[in-house]
């Protein structure tokens, strides 16, 4: 059949320019709906092997980029919950601090004790906060709620760091565990311990442990804020990697664009000009055609 079409091409030139021209005008048509300069290796062989290149790069980059969105998410929502720790620890020092004064009756200072253990279980509800589905509080442990309600005070949390890559060589922490934050698990500073303290010394109308305890409200709220600075500092650290890959991708998206996108206007005039070429073609061979025509009738 190849032989046969060969062949006729063979005794018909305008036939075979037809077809070239043709097929020309197919090729144009498909970059200029696709978008893309190159349709298939043999179109540049060397460019579309920095077509693959820039293309693997821009998958590694994206998954880079959603773990640093990861990150990010990660973090903001920490940030958010120790706010709202610290309004806790905000709330049981006033709590304390009136309660600790000769003028308030029994009765007054065993209500702020409900309200105290009321705080206490908002602040284990923090301690088991997750984000993703993922507990942010239980080191590497994230498929594991680190605190319990009945005995939070001496509840180990994983020491481990769960770390995202953020490039083919870097790796950022994201965890802090919930002892650097709540406290070590059996600590008289541990926060749990101190609210649920706080509770106790209330109901039994203990002015003198209560005085003390605001001294362990502070501690609490202090090492909350430590942590919430590093937290801080990390966010600052993942907002920079999400940049720089942003910036990454512009660049490797314009030298992907340059290798293998078309030039629109160029691809416009060289279609243009294949259809003009296609339109003479076929007027020259009606005239070719007329001519042997005649011939043959003669």
């Amino acid at each position: 059949m190849n032989d046969a079409r060969n062949g006729d091409d063979a005794k018909h030139p305008v036939v075979k320019n037809l077809r070239n021209t043709n097929a020309g005008i197919i090729d144009w048509q498909n970059k200029l709906s696709t978008g893309q300069r190159i349709q298939k290796p043999s179109d540049d062989p060397v460019g579309i092997g920095y077509q693959m290149r820039y293309d693997t790069e821009l998958n590694r980059s994206e998954e880079f980029l959603e773990n640093a969105r990861t990150g990010l998410g990660w973090l903001r929502t920490m940030d958010s919950l120790m706010q709202q720790a610290t309004d806790v620890l905000k709330r049981a020092r006033v709590l304390t601090q009136q309660a600790s004064t000769g003028t308030v009756p029994e009765d007054a200072r065993k209500q702020i004790a409900a309200e105290i253990r009321q705080l206490k279980e908002q602040m284990i509800a923090i301690g088991n906060s997750d984000y993703g589905g993922r507990y942010l509080f239980n080191g590497q442990k994230t498929d594991q709620m680190p605190y319990s309600l009945t005995n939070a005070a001496n509840d180990p949390t994983d020491k481990g760091v769960y770390f995202l890559n953020v490039s083919p060589s870097v790796t950022v922490p994201v965890s802090i565990t919930g002892e650097q934050i709540f406290g070590e698990a059996g600590s008289p500073d541990n926060v749990f311990q101190v609210l649920d303290d706080i509770a106790t010394h209330l109901e039994d109308n203990d002015q003198d442990a209560i005085l003390d305890d605001l001294a362990r409200i502070d501690r609490s709220a202090d090492r909350i804020a430590i942590a919430w600075a590093e937290i801080g500092a990390r966010t600052n650290r993942f907002e920079l990697v999400e940049n720089r890959i942003l910036d990454e991708q512009i660049g490797l998206k314009q030298l992907r664009s340059e290798v293998a996108d078309v030039d629109m206007s160029e691809a416009i005039i060289e279609l243009k000009l294949k259809e003009n070429v296609l339109q003479a073609a076929l007027s020259t061979g009606a005239r070719i055609m007329q001519v042997s025509l005649v011939d043959f009738i003669r």
